[in-house]
Parts: structure tokens; C-alpha cells; sequence
């Protein structure tokens, strides 16, 4: 156990808190909250909510089952029932905090004392603080809980806009570091861990077996709908170096990236600031007819299948490397697609009979998010539709994908 309790303070044992306490470490601090117990009732929830929505600015963590004393300075640990206990302040993270959060917890059992231990309570960072209880934004001071002001909650949503039109400019950036498209429509998906070191992924650079740490990285995001369309980085063997950055490539030959009219090109780069570039041809394609008679027009469409798949392998991708490089903090997620104006929805032509949805009215797609490790382990579906929904909708294709994003979570794979 590392003698902290910072930001990245762990505890996962009696043994770490009975370390902590000690070495005169366990003591409420800007990122630390100590708790005897929770007591029951609607006031108490707001209590502890309003607890989880402060911490939300900064991340932090709450230690239920430590006692203060009467001084308010004697620490001991205190061992509390459990029961129960996890699952009350899950739901209370995501029913009385607005937004709702997603936090984690975890039990820890109290020597000689069956059902009794301690529960730790980790608050990620938000993308979308500050939070709301009871009609009031809150912060955290350097011990304490407080209740920001209309000006500090101005400032943080427009920092929150900044950043992400920031991540589209860098989006559309990249699109163009790839040449001239010719109009080919290009998807470009952008991944940036946020406050993570400059040199995050220089050890992946720098290693003499590179590729197939990514091709593994690469494989374990993938799932059966990744190899269902082409292009896919779900089977592939290619790799080659980019500016500051590796990457794992399909349809590119003889040291060619993306060629006009080629339509079969795909790559990840994995930059060493950490973040990560999904760039793939065909999200846009031709649709013919040739069994129809008379022949009608062959029409652009929007191949939806390669623009969800392919999002959700990034993002699950995000949490893999994460996992792997020790990134605990939130990531900021950009997608455009260019070459758009004109077409339909791929999933609505290709029926036989229906509603062929709506003509696209724009030249391209761009949206932004925001998502914490949990929410890219958890539900990434959800992540997805975050990006992705309102292009469905203004395609009229929402409908024919409703199910894609209440599907089972895929953290196993």
C-alpha cells in the first residue's frame, strides 16, 4: 500500500486503513471525506448526495466506517454493517444527484466481525460537473462540502463547451493530415485522456514488441459485430509508424495511407500523449440496385453498421488502454463524418420494402462527449449513442437502432 490518501488512494484492505491511520495519514482533506456511519432516511441521502457531487469536481473518495471521536480529531476505525449499504449509495448517486453519477464501491471486511467492515466510496472525476441535490451545484473546499455560486457554475459549463469544440477542431485537424480526400467521406474519431501526461503512451512507442501489444489491445476490444463490415481493424496484421505515434492499419499498402476512390482504408494511431485516432473510409458508400428492373439510381448512403462499430471499438479500446497504462481519469471523445450532404440511411434502403428515411441536409456530422473509466467500462453503449444518436435522427434511422444501445454490457467481451 502506498502511505497516501490522495486523489489515487486505494484502499482495499483493513490492514490499508489501519496503515493510513497509523501514520497520522486518515484525515479528511479536498479529496478525502470520513464517515462513522450513514444514517438512515431521506435527509441523510441528501447528506451523502450532496457529498458524492462535490467530490465530482476534483474525483475523491468517502471512507464509511471511520469515527472521529468526540474531539472530532481521535480517529479509530469503526466497523459498520454492510448490508445493504453499497447498493443504497449507488442509487443514491444516480437518483438524487442531477446529473446522475456513476461511482464505485468497495467492501471491506472487519477482522473477527462477520457482515461488519468498511465501505469505500470512489467518486471519478465528472465530465459533466458540477452536480446538482436539491436544487444546489456543489463543490468541495479543502474539507468541506460547499455550495457554488451562480458565476462558478457559468464558468464551468463554458469551460466544459470550450473543451469540447476544441476536440472537434483537433477532429477535423486530423481528417485533414490524411490529404486530399476528392470528397470521399472519412470517419474520424478522436479519444483524448484528459490531464493524462504528455508522454503516456511513449512506452508503447519506444518497445521493441509494439505491435503486438496494439494488435492485442486491438483484438480484446473487438467483439463478433467488428467483423462484420468492412473496413475492420478487428482482423488485421498491418502496422506502421505516424508522427508521434504507432498505429494498426488495413487497406493501406507500400507505405500508402488513404488513396482517392479506394474506399478499404482504416487506422488506429495510438499518439504518445495518450490520446487515440480512429480515421476509416466508407461511412459513406454507393448503393445499386442491379437485380431491380427497371434499374433505378444508384444512391449514396450512409453505412451506419461501420460508424456504430467502429465508435464502440474506439471507446472500448479507450478503457483497455487506460486499464493498461494506468489512466484513471476521464477521457474527451470527438467524431466527424464528412462527405454527408445528399444521403440516406444504408440500414433503411437496404429493406425491401419501407420508408427510405430522410436526405441528409449537411456537408458533414460532428459531435463531442465526455466519459469517465467507469462510464467506458460500464456502458459504452451508452457513450455511443451519446455520439452518435443525433446523426440517426436527423437520417429518420433511430428507430432501426433503438436496440443496439440496450443491449447487455460488453465488459466481458
Amino acid at each position: 500500500m502506498t502511505t497516501t490518501t490522495g486523489p489515487l488512494w486505494d484502499p482495499r484492505t483493513e490492514h490499508d486503513l489501519r496503515t493510513a491511520l497509523d501514520h497520522g495519514l486518515l484525515e479528511e482533506t479536498h479529496y478525502l471525506d470520513l464517515k462513522r456511519t450513514v444514517d438512515p432516511g431521506k435527509s441523510a441521502n441528501k447528506k451523502i448526495a450532496a457529498d458524492i457531487a462535490s467530490f465530482a469536481l476534483d474525483g475523491g473518495t468517502i471512507v464509511i466506517g471511520v469515527d472521529e471521536g468526540a474531539d472530532g480529531a481521535t480517529l479509530s476505525l469503526w466497523p459498520i454493517e454492510l448490508a445493504g449499504l453499497p447498493e443504497r449509495i449507488e442509487s443514491i448517486a444516480v437518483t438524487v444527484v442531477h446529473e446522475p453519477l456513476r461511482i464505485s464501491t468497495t467492501r471491506i471486511a472487519a477482522t473477527g466481525t462477520p457482515g461488519h467492515g468498511y465501505l469505500v466510496v470512489r467518486i471519478p472525476r465528472s465530465p459533466r460537473a458540477p452536480h446538482m441535490v436539491d436544487g444546489r451545484y456543489y463543490g468541495r473546499g479543502d474539507k468541506e462540502n460547499r455550495i457554488l455560486s451562480q458565476e462558478e457554475v457559468l464558468r464551468l459549463h463554458e469551460r466544459r463547451l470550450t473543451g469540447r469544440t476544441d476536440i472537434l477542431a483537433e477532429t477535423h485537424r486530423a481528417i485533414e493530415e490524411l490529404g486530399p480526400r476528392g470528397g470521399t467521406s472519412i470517419l474520424a474519431i478522436l479519444a483524448e485522456p484528459l490531464g493524462a501526461p504528455d508522454d503516456l503512451l511513449v512506452p508503447l512507442t519506444e518497445s521493441g514488441d509494439w505491435q503486438s501489444t496494439v494488435l492485442s489491445l486491438v483484438q480484446d476490444a473487438a467483439l463478433p459485430e467488428h467483423r462484420a463490415y468492412a473496413p475492420t481493424l478487428a482482423e488485421t496484421g498491418s502496422f506502421g509508424r505516424r508522427a508521434n505515434a504507432v498505429a494498426i492499419t488495413t487497406g493501406m499498402h507500400d507505405g500508402t495511407r488513404f488513396e482517392v476512390g479506394e474506399n478499404r482504408a482504416a487506422e488506429i494511431a495510438f499518439r504518445e500523449n495518450g490520446s487515440l485516432l480512429l480515421a476509416s473510409e466508407r461511412a459513406v458508400e454507393i448503393q445499386t440496385f442491379p437485380h431491380v428492373n427497371p434499374k433505378p439510381p444508384d444512391i449514396e448512403v450512409v453505412f451506419e453498421t461501420l460508424i456504430l462499430g467502429d465508435t464502440l471499438l474506439l471507446i472500448r479500446l479507450a478503457a483497455l488502454v487506460s486499464q493498461r497504462f494506468g489512466f484513471s481519469g476521464t477521457w474527451r471523445i470527438g467524431l466527424v463524418v464528412t462527405g454527408l450532404r445528399g444521403t440516406r440511411s444504408f440500414t433503411l434502403c437496404a429493406r425491401r420494402f419501407g420508408h427510405d428515411g430522410a436526405v441528409y441536409t449537411a456537408d458533414s456530422y460532428q459531435r463531442a462527449t465526455e466519459a469517465t473509466l467507469l462510464d467506458l467500462t460500464a456502458e459504452p453503449r451508452t457513450v455511443v449513442k451519446a455520439l452518435v444518436a443525433p446523426l440517426l435522427r436527423s437520417l429518420d434511422a433511430h428507430r432501426a437502432w433503438e436496440t443496439y444501445f440496450t443491449e447487455p454490457t460488453d465488459a466481458s467481451g
